[in-house]
This record gives structure tokens, sequence and C-alpha cells, in this order.
């Protein structure tokens, strides 16, 4: 049965209040009509117009059949030129405003070309990647995006916080003429409460018709019934209170940080006077990693830089597992990122990490190297080492190899059941690389027959040739652990608390120091499990 209020269209919302504002869009849609109706289409098209400071009066006065969506174009007229981006109605003196859309239209082309105008471009400074405008400044937000439909342009859209920043700079306000329309094709005519001559309703700037009308009366010939739905709108999109982005304006609204043992709130211009340190939940590390250009290095065991953006900042791990970071450093840093910092700031709890003291105040790093940094080198000794000595490759290679290794790091535990997906990322990087057949091959060199048994069984015959059953038992047992734990990740009733023993993993230490211990028992055990085949290098020669 039709829905009379969806063809009275109350449901189209308006633009305040949304996240993305639409810039320009024409996009006409097929539905998959129900069995009692021949078909259902629906259109809606947006034109916009960024309207100069005082001019806002004239611009109101416009309706859809000024703001349409016909292509933009240049123009000489009394010997003067009049560019596309450029609003002129001999109405009204002078110009109105620009398009921030400029539709052009191609000669033998189907679909006009969509252009974002390059002020908007310029001043927001967005890198353009496909159909969708970045802002690099921000850790590569999205800002706007073209969205298709069988590759002709269907909406062209704006984040509202950057085209307020953009609107509030240049002193405009963008506005939205709109059309929307619903039809459907029926054999019979519906009972709405709609007069004879159709729905008709003024509500502010929103025009409403409604019409049922029979297909022969309208000219289209046959039998049957269309019925049709239609709102003009009107609407206004205001700009931002201010605009830091644009016109470099100062936030009103100052970002605070928990500082010392009480947690006293400290506004991010405060930081830049004395020495102190901040304290951060470690879940502040993935959100940092979600931006594109983020960064995670490490110079010792404990400490590192991390970071949303080109400039990562040094930080300390301290024994509760919180992230320490120098004041004045979050201080530097842009507005975007100290929100995202200021959102994992803690009260100061159990002191500042000692390697980052040791390093800051007296100038002395520390002479340790953090599991994560010796991964990659432990996994590419193990591989020469096996190469070496019998002429084969163990590690099969992967396209996910690299994304699997910037995802093995300690931070991944503190995220929930982040600690079984850390370990489900280890095994696939290590563990299910390993080639079973290149096992067997190198242990029928030694005199040894593998048969019937998996990645860990193969590696362990193999290495008790050069160790020994027991102590080749004992350094894969961190990896067999590793192993059920990536278990775990998948199925229910896993041991955990076994896996975790034969990891050295404490289950009451903080998150971050069991991915830590976890990722330095692999490193270990990998480490082990490559002199064990080294020790046959002789053997092998012989």
């Amino acid at each position: 049965m039709l829905n009379q209020a969806y063809f009275e269209m109350g449901d189209v919302p308006a633009v305040a209040g949304q996240s993305w504002i639409p810039l320009r869009a024409n996009h006409d849609v097929d539905l998959d009509a129900p069995e009692d109706l021949r078909s259902a289409k629906r259109f809606a098209g947006v034109a916009t117009l960024a309207v100069y400071a005082g001019k806002e009066e004239s611009a109101a006065r416009l309706n859809w059949g000024d703001l349409s969506l016909q292509p933009h174009r240049a123009f000489v007229w009394n010997g003067e030129y009049h560019p596309a981006d450029v609003y002129l109605d001999n109405r009204f003196d002078g110009p109105l405003g620009i398009n921030l859309v400029i539709d052009q239209d191609l000669e033998g082309a189907a679909d006009g070309v969509w252009h974002l105008h390059p002020d908007l471009v310029l001043a927001l400074r967005l890198s353009r990647d496909g159909d969708t405008w970045f802002r690099p400044d921000e850790g590569w937000a999205e800002v706007v995006r073209l969205i298709r439909d069988e590759d002709r342009p269907v909406r062209l859209e704006i984040r509202a916080e950057f085209l307020a920043d953009y609107l509030a700079a240049r002193s405009m306000k963008l506005y939205l003429s709109s059309y929307h329309e619903r039809v459907v094709e029926a054999d019979e005519a519906p009972s709405f409460s709609w007069p004879e001559e159709g729905y008709s309703l003024e509500n502010n700037r929103d025009t409403h018709e409604g019409r049922i009308a029979p297909r022969r009366k309208l000219g289209l010939g046959g039998d049957g019934f269309r019925i049709a739905g239609a709102l003009w709108r009107t609407e206004w999109f205001e700009p931002g209170d201010f605009s830091p982005r644009v016109r470099g304006d100062r936030d009103p609204n100052p970002i605070a940080f928990a500082s010392g043992p009480r947690g006293e709130r400290v506004t991010a211009d405060a930081l830049q006077r004395g020495i102190d340190w901040l304290f951060f939940e470690p879940t502040l590390v993935g959100h940092l990693l979600r931006h594109r250009g983020s960064r995670l290095q490490w110079a010792s065991a404990e400490t590192g830089a991390v970071g949303a953006a080109e400039a990562p900042l040094h930080f300390g791990l301290n024994e509760r597992g919180l992230i320490n970071v120098f004041a004045k450093d979050v201080g530097r840093l842009q507005a975007w990122e100290q929100r995202i910092w200021a959102a994992h700031s803690v009260a100061e709890d159990g002191g500042v990490s000692a390697e980052l003291f040791q390093v800051q105040m007296m100038v002395n790093p520390a002479d340790t190297t953090a599991p994560e940094h010796a991964l990659p080198e432990m996994l590419g000794a193990f591989e020469a080492t096996f190469r070496d000595v019998f002429g084969s490759e163990i590690l099969r290679p992967h396209q996910s190899v690299d994304d699997l290794l910037r995802r093995s790091h300690r931070f991944r535990a503190a995220e929930p059941d982040g600690l079984l997906s850390l370990a489900k990322d280890v095994t696939r990087l290590f563990i299910e690389r390993v080639d079973v057949d290149a096992v067997r091959n190198a242990a029928v060199a030694r005199g040894h027959v593998i048969e019937g048994v998996k990645a860990l069984k193969a590696l362990e015959a193999l290495a008790s040739t050069g160790v020994g059953e027991m102590a080749a038992k004992a350094l894969m047992a961190p990896l067999f652990g590793l192993y059920d734990l990536r278990l775990a990740d998948a199925h229910l009733g896993s041991d955990v608390a076994s896996a975790l023993d034969r990891l050295r993993v404490d289950p009451k230490a903080p998150a971050v120091i069991q991915g830590r211990t976890l990722l330095e028992t692999v490193v270990i055990a990998v480490s082990a499990l490559t002199e064990a085949i080294a020790a046959q290098l002789g053997e092998s020669a012989a």
C-alpha cells in the first residue's frame, strides 16, 4: 500500500545539523518496485552558491529556476569577461557570490565534469586522491568526497566543520536550492486525502506538491496512474564563529590535559611553561595510528616516537604501562592532534619512564632494544640462516608482511581482546608463513623423516637435530604458546592460561606490558631457533 507521507516528503532533512553538506547533487534513481507497482523513481538535486557578505537579501530571492543544475560557462557580455565561477544575475547589481562546484559541459560527453573550486582546495590545504580530498595537516582527514553512480558524478559533499571554517574566513554564507521528486506508476489510484487538483503546501522556505493523474491525461498513453510528490527548498548554511584553519583564528574552546597526581586540568597554552611530563593511556597510540601519515618508531626498549602527523613526539613507557611525554612537546602540536591526545590524558601514576628521564634529563640514551624493533631483524636473520644452511627459503612471501609488521606492537594489547589479536598477527607473520616442505627437505638432509606434522612440530624436529630433543622442546614452547593464543582468538574454550604461561606473560600486568612481553618472548624464541639451525651448518657441509 502506498504511503501518502512518502510523497509529501516531510522526511527530507535540512542541511542544518548534518555532518556532510552537499555542494552539488544530481541523482536520479530507479528503485526496486514491489509487485503491486509498475515502477518507482526518485530524484534529488542540489545547487549551491557561496554568497558574498551584504548580498544575502538578493540571493534569498533565487529559487530552483535560478540555481539549477545547468552547466557553468565563462562568457563575454558587452565586452566584459565573466568567469565561470562567479554568479551573475541581471536583476541585481554586481555578482552575488561564487560556485564552489563548477560543472563543465564537454562536447560529446554524456556527463559533465565537476570541479571543486581551487580557492577552497588551496585555502583548506587539501590533497585529492581519486574522488576524495584529504587535509594532510590534520592527519589526512577526509574533507570532501565526490560520489558517483556508474562513473557519473551524482553528489559532491564537504564536511560541515571545514565548510564553516572556509565561509567564516571569507565572510560568506552558503545558499542551497534543492529539488526532490518521488514518482510511482501503479495500476490503481491510491486513496490519499489530497484534493482532486492535487496537494500543495507552503512551509517557510519549502514548497510541497503532490499529484495523482491518469497516464492518458498526462499524454503518456496506456492505462494506470502516475503518483508524484515534489519538494522545492531553499536554505542557508551559516559560517562558523571562527576560522582556525583558513584565517588562523584562536580556538575559543581551550584544550585541557590532566596534570600531576590529582589530574588538575591544564590548558595547552600553559604547557609551554616549566618542565613537566604528561601521562596518557596506551590506547592513545591506536587512535593516532588510524591517521594517514602517522608514525610509531622505537629508540630503546621503553622509549620511541609516536604521532598522527609528520612530527611524532618522543615518549616513554612507565612501570604502569602509561605513556609519558614532555608537556612542552604536546603544547606544540596542532589543535586537532592535541584533541586526540587530550582524550587519553590521565593523572600521573607510576612516575616518569626511567628510560625517558635518562635520555631527556641526563642526555644518556638507554642501551636497550624494543622487541618491535628486533622482530623484523630476527625474522630476517632466521630466513638468512636457513638459506645458508639448507639452500632454500623457509618463509613464504606475502603481500601483507609489511602491514603485519606495522601492527605488531605492544599497544595493540591495550585494545579490547588486543593481546589475542596481537598473537594472531604475529602468528600470521611467522608461523603461518613457514614452508613445511622446506623443513621436511632440510630434515631429510639431516637423515630424518618428518611426516604428518604442521609447521611448529616440523621446526621442533629439525631443531632437535642441532641442539637435542629436550632443548628443542624448550626453545619451541613459547611459539606453541603463541599459536594456542592465536587459536583463542578464534575458538572458545582454548587454554589461554597455559598459552600465557609458555609466553611468560603475566595476566595481572598492565596490558601494554603483556604485549611487550609477548613480543620479547617470541623474539627470543626465534633467535634460539635460528641458533639451533646455525649449529647444523658444519654438519650440512660434511
